[in-house]
């Protein structure tokens, strides 16, 4: 294990080695794998079009470029696909209007497995979707402030608890923590991360600012890597949940940074990891297995 480490080591930037713990004390490789994910068989469907009304800080609407129009969708192309986000941009209360849609929704290719992104709701009229089992990816920022200054919206940070308390007596629900969503700075993700540790989630996914052009946070900072070695350490002695990596974060240099990094801290599952971490891990016959959904449907 002295060589994968050593090798891990040295593709990592100069000013991030020291941030590495050490693995060569590991006796085997059995807890030394990767999972990739690639999610092109999970088809991300938009309730609204481009249109936002939360404009959030630190996306104002974005990322609904990338996905498909509801209105638009042809059943038929379906077939290609394991599975189907539904999500969409925000009203001003933060909610997606997916109850709104729910015949649509249980008319859906009973093969397809649902991933719901609803926002800030009540489960309630949610509820006739268990019958399809979804999972829900569920957002939860760290404090106050950052649901005031970047989400724009009037709630706390435990009415968000509350209400993922109430998910998850219902659904799979996956936790999502945006680490340093606050311009890059310290953004409550302990608290958060001491929450989750008295809830049964089996997973908890793990994404990273990363500023966007036309954006109110267009010209802030990515937190520090060190801050999210930091968050990693943290939720590795908290949690009992797997961790993973999700898909948004910076790219470049701070991404490979980040993935090893994040490896190495003890996350085996990792959506499109940097080439360098997939190959370095194979050069090593370490097991890097494929998988092609959202990462909250690995379950």
């Amino acid at each position: 294990m002295s060589d994968l480490h050593d090798e891990l080591l040295s593709a990592l930037s100069p000013q991030t080695r020291d941030l590495a713990p050490d693995i060569t004390g590991l006796a085997d490789k059995q807890s030394c794998y990767l999972d990739k994910i690639i999610p092109t068989r999970t088809l991300s469907i938009s309730l609204t079009d481009r249109n936002c009304e939360q404009n959030c800080a630190h996306c104002n609407g974005h990322y609904l470029k990338g996905m498909q129009i509801l209105s638009k969708l042809q059943t038929d192309a379906l077939i290609e696909y394991d599975a189907i986000l539904i999500s969409g941009g925000s009203s001003k209360d933060g909610s997606v209007p997916i109850s709104q849609h729910i015949n649509t929704i249980l008319s859906l290719p009973e093969h397809l497995q649902i991933n719901l992104h609803p926002g800030y709701q009540p489960v309630e009229p949610l509820l006739s979707l268990k019958k399809r089992t979804p999972v829900v990816s569920f957002d939860l920022p760290g404090s106050d402030a950052v649901i005031k200054n970047v989400f724009k919206l009037p709630y706390r940070a435990e009415d968000y608890r509350q209400l993922f308390i109430s998910y998850a007596k219902h659904f799979d629900t996956v936790p999502h923590i945006c680490i340093g969503i606050n311009k890059g700075k310290e953004s409550g993700e302990e608290n958060t991360l001491d929450f989750l540790a008295t809830q049964p989630a089996k997973q908890t996914v793990f994404i990273i600012f990363r500023p966007t052009p036309g954006t109110e946070l267009a010209d802030a900072q990515p937190p520090e890597i060190k801050r999210v070695c930091e968050i990693f350490n943290y939720a590795r002695n908290r949690l009992k949940s797997e961790l993973l990596l999700g898909c948004m974060r910076p790219a470049g240099t701070y991404r490979r940074d980040v993935d090893i990094l994040a490896w190495l801290h003890g996350i085996r599952k990792i959506v499109q990891p940097h080439h360098d971490l997939v190959e370095i891990l194979k050069h090593h016959d370490i097991k890097v297995s494929d998988y092609y959904n959202c990462c909250a449907l690995n379950l």
